[in-house]
C-alpha cells in the first residue's frame, strides 16, 4: 500500500504534461473541460501526496478566488478520500492487530502508546480531531489521510473536516495566486493573518481534544 502511494509521487510529477498542465491557465480555463481536468489532476495530486499549495495557487491563477478556491478544495477532498479507501482496503486489518489503534487497554509507552490515544481521539471525537490536524501549520496530509483509514474512521466525518479544515490553507495559497482586488503586498499580509488564524485555531483545538481523549486515571 506504501510502496505504491510513494512510486506515485515520485513518477506521477513526471508524467510528460501533467506538471505543466496546472501553469497552463489557457487550457484550466476551457469551460467545463479544464475544469474537469483540473479537478481529476488536483486529486490526482493529493492523492499521492504531492505539496497542495501548487495546487491551490495554480487554482488562483486560473480562476481567482472564488472559484479557484471550490475547485482546489474539491480535487483536495476527491484525493484526500481516495487514499482514506486506499488506506482502509489495504492497511485497516494490519493497523488494528499491530498497532493496538482499537485496543481498549493502552499500550504501556512509545510510539503505539501515541498511536493508540490519537486512534481514541478519532474515535471519540471523529469531525473535532480531523479539523484540528487539517488547521495545524505543520504535518502530513498523506499521512492524515493514511491513520485516518487505518484507524477506522467513518467516512462521512472524515469528509466533512476535511472539508472545513483544508479550507483556511486552501484560501491562503488561492489567494496568494491570484491577484483579485489586493495589491501584491495586501495579499501576503491577508494570507499571512488567515494562517496565523487557522494556527492558532488548530493549537486550541488540539488542546482541547487532547484532554478530552485522556483516558480515565485508575487507583488501585
Amino acid at each position: 500500500m506504501l510502496l505504491v502511494l510513494a512510486c506515485g509521487a515520485l513518477l506521477l510529477p513526471s508524467v510528460p504534461g501533467f506538471r505543466h498542465l496546472l501553469d497552463d491557465t489557457a487550457t484550466l480555463r476551457l469551460g467545463l473541460k479544464g475544469r474537469s481536468l483540473f479537478t481529476v489532476c488536483g486529486a490526482l495530486w493529493c492523492l499521492f501526496g504531492l505539496p497542495r499549495q501548487v495546487l491551490c495557487f495554480a487554482a488562483g491563477l486560473a480562476y481567482g478566488l472564488m472559484e479557484g478556491t471550490l475547485l482546489a478544495t474539491l480535487a483536495t477532498v476527491m484525493g484526500a478520500a481516495a487514499c482514506f479507501g486506499w488506506a482502509r482496503w489495504g492497511g485497516r486489518h494490519w493497523a488494528q492487530q499491530r498497532l493496538g489503534i482499537r485496543d481498549n487497554a493502552m499500550p504501556p509507552q512509545g510510539f503505539r502508546r501515541r498511536l493508540a490515544h490519537l486512534g481514541r481521539a478519532t474515535q471519540q471525537h471523529p469531525f473535532t480531531t480531523i479539523v484540528t490536524l487539517r488547521l495545524l501549520p505543520v504535518g502530513s496530509s498523506l499521512l492524515l489521510n493514511l491513520f485516518a483509514g487505518v484507524s477506522g474512521l467513518p467516512f462521512t466525518p472524515f469528509v466533512a473536516a476535511t472539508t472545513v479544515g483544508s479550507l483556511p490553507q486552501t484560501i491562503i495559497f488561492v489567494l496568494l495566486g491570484s491577484g483579485v482586488q489586493l495589491d501584491g503586498r495586501g495579499r501576503i499580509v491577508m494570507a499571512a493573518l488567515l494562517f496565523l488564524i487557522s494556527g492558532l485555531l488548530g493549537m486550541w483545538l488540539l488542546r482541547r481534544s487532547s484532554t478530552a481523549a485522556e483516558p480515565p486515571q485508575t487507583y488501585p
